[in-house]
């Protein structure tokens, strides 16, 4: 998987994060929203402003 892929990866991930957490509140489930939330809060809000990818050898043939 290239650098490009995993970010585009993410982003998909970060939307579909985004809606569910949309749908939790719409339900009325503050609990479930709050766990997800926290389950994804370094990556809608990562350190610095960017999420590190670690490249691992071998990889790059994938």
């Amino acid at each position: 998987m290239t650098s490009e892929q995993a970010a585009q990866l993410i982003d998909d991930t970060l939307d579909l994060v985004h809606q569910r957490l949309q749908e939790l509140q719409a339900k009325s489930l503050p609990h479930e929203q709050h766990a997800l939330a926290e389950e994804f809060r370094e990556w809608r809000h990562p350190v610095g402003g960017h999420i590190d990818l670690m490249v691992f050898p071998g990889s790059a043939s994938s």
